[in-house]
């Protein structure tokens, strides 16, 4: 995915999280093009539908969306 289309999809996810949390609270959302294009029960239900809807190098981000975010720690390693 490109890195720009990713950053826009985050904010849209950021920007309207109170109102999908409403409605699609602990599903997978599929975002294209800063749109909501499906809610799924599992990450790999919405990863096949963003394939067959945007193929396999389409520019798609699946998000779990949670009313409080994990904590997460990413190491780099360099080679």
């Amino acid at each position: 995915m490109a890195e720009k289309q990713l950053k826009k999809d985050l904010d849209f996810v950021k920007k309207h999280k109170a109102a999908l949390l409403k409605e699609y609270a602990d599903k997978f959302i599929l975002v294209h093009a800063r749109k909501l294009a499906g809610s799924y029960d599992s990450y790999e239900k919405a990863a096949e539908e963003g394939v067959r809807l945007f193929g396999v190098d389409g520019d798609f981000l699946v998000y779990h969306l949670v009313e409080k975010e994990p904590l997460n720690f990413i190491m780099e390693a360099r080679l």
